[in-house]
């Protein structure tokens, strides 16, 4: 018999034995679902514009769809009159689960705002796969992205799937939707007393705050149904899926040893949430068994057995791992034993078991898209932090459930290395009224530092609530470091992974990432702010890689480092980053030429190279149309050099979204996008494009909001461009002048004019990174990863008079 199952086997022949044979007695009623229980249900109001919903629309204009899936929350108890109103829009009403308040319709796309418009409507969200969906029988598109994609990195592939902050919905015939109402359909059966999954579910940005989040903590509160999720195989910090980063959902990952959980994906949730919640040996599907037994025996002694309390046996009762932190074991190894005696003391003590909120701060690069820009269920800070900084936050605490008066807990700290400090030894919680507690913090190293906070009853010294807090002091580049951090390590051990954080900051050209090993093999992973990079690369002794980031999105990246079993040795990490700022010279251009005035702002260059070319250039002023967006076609000649596409609002401050398609072949796929970036000028440029139809959507973001655009096509036949001066060395500062000219061969097609364009490039990191890649595209047939070159640290853009050149031509 497994050692797993004795603990019950032994209890429930206890039970059996001191019944004396007879029958053992009923178990009380349970206790009822928390929507019975006077509490409010799960609810929150969805990001206004949603970038998920944007991009789906997106490549709806871009293929010219109509209609599409719309999945609706609603709020408890009016999904009927919400569902009327749907369908006075046009809308066919396809599925309801009233109990939860989840609805979907199909509507045409030019209704979709009015849904989320509605009275009663949470979050109106597009289905992006299925029946009717935005990617019906286009597999070109059917896979996709939940995240806008860095406009820098070619990808021709129709395959776009499992960027960093979500994998794709799936394939052709599946759909959040169906994902959400099979869900809904297991826990409305009342066939299982768990329910375990499995998805990763979710939508942008994963940190259950979305519409699969929602109503999976709507499923626990009303059917009181144990909700456990696999929490994801990324192995990467904040990776934890989207379906298992909800406030009910129990978030399971799987744990191999003592030190190291194999395949866990590690937290916190996007929205600071203490996830994992729980570790397990064969992950999941063993912790649901744990679980439905668990469940057996509480009913057989008469415990409490509903949903409510069981997950916070499981929390609370779990063995914490040494040498772990918070955000990689959750509460520890689930314990089931452990749980019972838990759940015993809970009944013997006469402990009402309080339902607490937490409200914490979070400063991530995505925090301000949560539907409370900057809060979540934990205190999660990625961007801010360095080495000996300290600042205090603030926790709210909000008791929903329980006596009328207020009651005492006592504040324990659990895997705290000392960066965390309450000032209070205890909190009293009113009912329904919202405390807060300060958080004194101070980073003492690099790195991430996560622990937990529980809630103690003071009558019973039974934990009843516990949050997590986490933030990361990363590396800066700095002038001090020359804009270089550098990690050596002289042994790694096997399979023990080391993190390095860095602090990239904004409006920058690139991030070059280099690593090598004396001896042994480790595998290396750059992940951060919206990137889709190769997902890792794995470097054998004496043979260092390098990976050159074009214009990275700002905030703190990951560089994880996992050597193999037989461990590493002479480990050496660098990072650097590079800017040349541009200025023209104030004085008018002559004949076709300028001066232009240059700085390198951060690391060194070995040496810089111009290049001067000539494009025609269409540029229009527009408002967004009757779902915020506009289409614009682009016919791409034959020896063409670059296509350069620009969207920015006159204002200087409205949000615009830029996504350029690849339609040559007849069927348009997504090249790439700029949304995520915070400068409001957004620009996408790509190096030798396919001759033929491209197809831009510039999205203003509703209806009316006005816009410029501009896109520019190089080709040779247009004239030439010549550089005066010397290609060398720039140290960090240095300035220098430009000399530029153009001549002009060609007149600019109709509504066009031209432009000379002038590119500073880096050549020397480009041939090293040509010497020793980070990933062979060609090998693996990934287009995604294929070198966007040269490139540009900076660009100057001029128009040209048609009627001279230098030479008077």
């Amino acid at each position: 018999m497994s050692s797993r199952r004795a603990w019950l086997v032994a209890m429930l022949g206890v039970a059996t034995l001191s019944g004396c044979g007879k029958p053992p007695p009923e178990p009380p009623p349970a206790p009822p679902p928390l929507s019975k229980q006077g509490l409010s249900l799960s609810s929150w109001k969805a990001a206004s514009p949603d970038l998920h919903d944007r991009l789906l629309l997106a490549h709806a204009v871009a293929k010219g769809d109509t209609e599409a899936m719309v999945m609706v929350a609603t709020e408890i108890g009016k999904t009927a009159e919400v569902a009327a109103a749907i369908a006075a829009l046009g809308g066919d009403i396809q599925t309801r689960f009233d109990e939860v308040g989840y609805l979907r319709a199909r509507l045409a796309l030019d209704r979709f705002a009015e849904v989320g418009a509605l009275p009663n409507v949470l979050m109106a969200h597009l289905d992006g796969g299925g029946a009717h969906g935005l990617y019906e029988n286009d597999r070109d598109l059917v896979r996709y992205p939940l995240t806008e994609t860095p406009p820098t990195i070619d990808r021709p592939s129709p395959d776009l799937t499992d960027t960093l902050l979500g994998a794709d919905v799936g394939s052709l015939s599946s759909s959040l939707a169906i994902e959400i109402e099979s869900l809904l359909t297991a826990a409305a059966s009342g066939e299982n007393k768990v329910m375990a999954r499995d998805d990763d579910g979710g939508r942008f940005p994963g940190g259950g705050l979305d519409l699969f989040a929602l109503i999976a903590n709507r499923a626990f509160e009303v059917h009181s149904t144990p909700l456990l999720f696999a929490a994801g195989a990324f192995g990467r910090f904040e990776s934890v899926t989207g379906a298992s980063s909800g406030r009910r959902v129990i978030s399971v990952g799987e744990f191999a040893n003592e030190r190291i959980p194999e395949v866990a994906s590690l937290g916190p949730s996007a929205d600071g949430g203490a996830k994992p919640d729980l570790l397990a040996p064969g992950g999941f599907a063993h912790a649901a068994s744990e679980t439905d037994a668990l469940i057996a025996a509480a009913r057989a002694a008469i415990l409490p057995a509903d949903a409510r309390h069981i997950a916070w046996a499981l929390r609370m009762s779990a063995r914490r791992v040494e040498g772990l932190q918070a955000h990689e074991q959750g509460f520890g190894v689930i314990d089931p034993a452990r749980a019972l005696e838990l759940l015993k003391q809970l009944r013997d003590r006469k402990l009402d078991l309080p339902d607490i909120q937490t409200r914490a701060p979070v400063k991530t690069y995505l925090s301000r898209f949560l539907p409370e820009p900057g809060v979540g269920q934990g205190l999660y800070e990625r961007e801010g932090w360095l080495v000996r900084q300290k600042d205090t936050r603030k926790i709210t605490l909000l008791r929903q459930s329980g006596a009328a008066t207020p009651l005492v807990y006592s504040l324990q700290w659990q895997g705290n290395d000392g960066t965390f400090k309450t000032t209070d030894a205890e909190v009293s919680l009113p009912f329904n009224e919202a405390v807060d507690v300060p958080v004194e913090i101070a980073a003492s190293a690099a790195g991430v530092h996560s622990a937990h906070l529980y809630l103690i009853d003071k009558a019973s010294g039974l934990p009843v609530h516990a949050l997590m807090t986490t933030i990361v002091a990363a590396e800066p580049f700095t002038a001090s470091n020359n804009y270089r951090v550098e990690q050596r390590e002289q042994s790694l051990p096997g399979a023990a992974a080391k993190r390095y954080f860095l602090d990239v900051p904004p409006n920058i050209s690139s991030l070059r990432l280099e690593a090598g090993v004396g001896a042994g093999q480790m595998q290396v992973m750059l992940t951060g702010g919206a990137l889709d990079l190769p997902p890792s690369k794995v470097i054998a002794s004496k043979q260092p890689a390098m990976l050159l980031v074009p214009y990275p999105p700002p905030g703190v990246y990951e560089v994880t480092v996992l050597p193999t079993n037989a461990g590493a040795k002479e480990v050496r990490v660098t990072a650097s980053i590079r800017y040349v700022d541009s200025q023209l010279d104030e004085k008018p251009s002559a004949n076709n030429g300028n001066t232009i005035w240059l700085n390198n702002i951060y690391a060194p260059l070995q040496r810089s190279e111009v290049i001067a070319e000539v494009g025609a250039r269409r540029s229009l002023k527009d408002v967004g149309g009757p779902s915020g967006m506009r289409a614009y076609n682009v016919s791409v000649e034959p020896g063409s050099t670059t296509l350069r596409v620009a969207a920015s609002p006159p204002d200087g401050r409205t949000r615009i979204g830029l996504y350029l398609y690849d339609c040559v072949t007849g069927t348009c796929k997504l090249w790439g996008s700029e949304v995520f970036t915070r400068p409001v000028n957004k620009t996408l440029v790509v190096p030798t494009p396919r001759a033929g139809l491209w197809r831009v959507v510039v999205d203003a973001t509703a209806p009316g909001t006005a816009f410029e655009y501009t896109q520019i096509v190089t080709h040779p036949r247009f004239g030439s461009g010549t550089v005066a001066g010397e290609n060398t060395e720039r140290r960090t500062g240095a300035r220098w002048n430009q000399k530029v000219s153009f001549q002009v061969s060609a007149a600019p097609p109709f509504g066009h004019d031209l432009v000379g364009l002038m590119d500073v490039i880096d050549p020397i990191s480009e041939s090293d990174e040509r010497a020793a890649p980070f990933n062979d595209w060609r090998a693996t047939g990934d287009a995604r990863n294929q070198p966007l070159r040269p490139l540009r640290l900076t660009t100057q853009v001029m128009r040209l008079d048609v009627r001279g050149t230098p030479s008077g031509s």
